[in-house]
């Protein structure tokens, strides 16, 4: 018997959680789910993308609060502004009341920013969902911040269960650098650069979220310590390091996480899932589905090669009608099980 598309949405909403939930487990967040991110985590793409995923889980939620009331200062606002920005996020205004939390416990001035720079929703919706798409109404007292911005919750009580990102897991390794150096450009041009073989300015730059003059001037800088080497290519400089000294720093092992590009595969995602949760998506015959999603995927699929996710991707044009759909559905599957 076929699957449909209505059973696979819930398929693939406990998928898009479950995935959250592992590399917020992997960054401190208390959490019972088997397993952990093995990959570079980006806490400004997780935190975005958990803006709207977690809307369907609000416990996962909560729970990002309550690390990031912990360990808030490892955020990169700016980061966070431009990934929000150049990512077609639909959480994006959810930072703003989150921003304004933050900035009210203890020192989070650079938290101000943020909340004070976003627009406000101007009409009142609830910030939780059902996983059946229906909207939670019963939330009890109101939570003043949310309510501020237009969002109806109930009044957060952070439980201070997160603890403190495990510096030695692999995949923390962003944090460890700017725990050491700060927060700044300079931990993700190392990030890069110890993940890949070498880079120029432009594609850092695009790879990191920051601008090229920032990345290129603070290249220039860096290469005065002698721990950063460059190249000449035509017009074009190339950047590297000898990963091997790095290595017997930073890595227990030796080795380096796996770079993903997560705004763009965060993104990706969550505009599958867009599709998938409208009602008139879902009730449109099975040729119009098949058509709808071999469309979607023929926009989403280079950003997910580009984040780093080649594998297990079928060309959306090289499956005619609706037989396309069961392959969409293995491939989403496949990609959230790597």
């Amino acid at each position: 018997m076929k699957k449909s598309l209505k059973n696979f949405k819930k398929e693939y909403l406990d998928l898009l959680l479950n995935f959250h939930w592992r590399q917020w487990k992997t960054l401190g967040v208390s959490s019972s789910i088997a397993g952990y991110e093995s990959r570079l985590i980006d806490p400004e793409a997780l935190l975005i993308s958990t803006c709207t995923i977690g809307r369907y889980e609000p416990r996962l939620f909560d729970e990002m609060i309550d690390w990031l009331d912990k360990n808030g200062r490892f955020i990169n606002i700016q980061r966070l502004k431009t990934v929000a920005g150049k990512a077609p996020f639909a959480g994006r205004d959810i930072l703003a009341p989150i921003s304004s939390i933050m900035a009210k416990r203890g020192s989070r001035a650079k938290w101000k920013r943020l909340s004070r720079r976003t627009p406000k929703v101007k009409s009142p919706e609830p910030l939780f969902y059902k996983k059946d798409g229906k909207p939670m109404t019963s939330f009890g007292t109101p939570d003043p911040d949310f309510k501020e911005y237009g969002y109806q919750r109930g009044r957060i009580e952070l439980r201070g269960r997160s603890g403190s990102p495990g510096m030695s897991h692999p995949a923390n390794l962003a944090l460890k650098l700017r725990s050491l150096l700060g927060v700044s450009a300079r931990c993700e041009i190392l990030l890069y650069l110890l993940t890949h073989e070498s880079g120029h300015p432009s594609l850092i730059a695009r790879e990191t979220y920051f601008g090229q003059r920032t990345i290129h001037d603070t290249l220039n800088d860096m290469i005065c310590s002698g721990l950063i080497q460059v190249r000449s290519s035509g017009r074009q400089k190339h950047y590297w390091l000898v990963k091997e000294r790095w290595a017997s720093l930073l890595a227990d092992d030796k080795t380096f996480p796996e770079w993903v590009t997560w705004p763009l595969f965060f993104s990706a995602l969550e505009r599958v899932w867009l599709k998938m949760n409208g009602q008139e998506f879902l009730d449109l015959d099975a040729l119009l589905q098949a058509s709808e999603l071999r469309r979607l995927m023929g926009i989403v699929k280079p950003d997910i090669e580009q984040a780093g996710f080649s594998r297990n991707i079928t060309d959306p044009t090289s499956v005619v009608g609706e037989e396309y759909t069961p392959v969409f559905m293995d491939d989403i599957t496949a990609l959230l099980g790597q």
